[in-house]
């Protein structure tokens, strides 16, 4: 295991560059965040996520993102709230002093006036265990900037989420959803080149070697190439190194992991 510095600067911190990992603030990475490389956080909130090889986060560092999945190459707009923690709101109050436990919200609990009233962690889990606890992005899914999307939920791979849009039920593969609910608009592409990419799973695998072989524009002739080279066994699994960062007090530590997050 490595420690290093917490820092709070604005460019990448270079303490994490070799390690795959573009990070401008690790003091806004919270719990344990698992990431294959390499993973475009920039400066926005993570809390206790997993994040696939390639996901990207826009530049502007403004979005929060609770337990949550997030697939190989998963693109993701500033300003979006994903997957956050929920309050009950059909009992006596909703609020945090009625349902939460000191491992859910340390800092609240630090005040002794909140704790005297509070549950003590050894109570009952009450509420915070009822709600569903992992919120999943698809692989290679796109979230349109200032979105919001409810605990739980799942967007499938390849799916697009319009700016502003407000998702609280899970999302069909390659699926374009727009507005608050979000609707479906349509899909990204005919059904028969949807069916053709989840059979593809095109994520799965190494792309690099072939980078000048295709024309990522044309979507069926790209399709038909990687097929092509699926069938005749050239293509080779993604096996990306992995690592999880825990941050406590004022230090962040990273360690590898033996596995990838996906396929392994």
């Amino acid at each position: 295991m490595t420690e290093f510095p917490f820092r709070g600067e604005n460019p990448p911190n270079p303490d994490f560059l070799p390690y795959g990992l573009l990070v401008n603030q690790t003091s806004k990475l919270r719990g344990t965040v698992q990431y294959e490389r390499p993973a475009y956080l920039q400066g926005h909130r993570l809390k206790d996520c997993q994040v696939g090889a390639f996901a990207f986060f826009n530049a502007a560092g403004d979005t929060s993102v609770y337990r949550t999945r997030l697939g190989r190459y998963s693109q993701i707009g500033e300003g979006s709230v994903i997957g956050p923690p929920e309050h009950p709101t059909d009992w006596f109050s909703s609020h945090p002093y009625a349902f939460t436990r000191p491992r859910y919200m340390p800092g609240i609990y630090l005040l002794p006036d909140f704790e005297r009233l509070a549950p003590g962690e050894l109570e009952d889990p009450g509420f915070v265990a009822t709600v569903p606890n992992l919120t999943v992005i698809g692989h290679e899914a796109y979230i349109g900037a200032g979105t919001f999307i409810k605990r739980g939920v799942t967007i499938g791979d390849g799916a697009l989420i319009g700016a502003r849009s407000v998702v609280t039920r899970d999302v069909p593969p390659y699926a374009v959803m727009v507005g608050s609910p979000a609707r479906l608009l349509r899909l990204r592409f005919a059904e028969k080149f949807v069916e053709r990419f989840l059979k593809l799973q095109w994520w799965r695998y190494d792309l690099a070697p072939f980078k000048q072989r295709v024309d990522f524009s044309k979507v069926e002739a790209t399709l038909d190439f990687f097929e092509e080279r699926l069938a005749l066994g050239e293509l080779q699994p993604l096996r990306p190194d992995t690592y999880q960062i825990s941050v406590g007090g004022e230090r962040a530590r990273i360690k590898p992991l033996d596995k990838p997050l996906f396929f392994a």
